[in-house]
């Protein structure tokens, strides 16, 4: 079941996360058979499972070849199309 709290701060070394910190994503997915890809997943563990239900997922939405909107949830890569409403 996807979060719904759009904004989450998962503990690094067990303390909030600082500005630093923001490079600390273990596996990113996007979809690569597309020039501009409609979803970017990021998940703090290295080769995780795409059915877990933890994934950042960030969804663009184009004018032509242009970003013109990104939203934010939280959920498995897998499911991602249905994140969104």
């Amino acid at each position: 079941m996807a979060k719904t709290n759009t904004y989450d701060i998962i503990n690094i070394n067990s303390r909030p996360p600082m500005l630093s910190d923001m490079g600390f994503w273990g596996d990113v997915r996007f979809d690569a058979t597309e020039v501009t890809p409609d979803y970017i997943g990021l998940h703090k563990l290295r080769d995780a499972a795409t059915t877990a239900s933890d994934w950042k997922i960030y969804k663009f939405t184009y004018t032509g070849t242009a970003a013109n909107r990104i939203e934010l949830a939280y959920g498995a890569w897998d499911d991602r199309a249905t994140l969104f409403p």
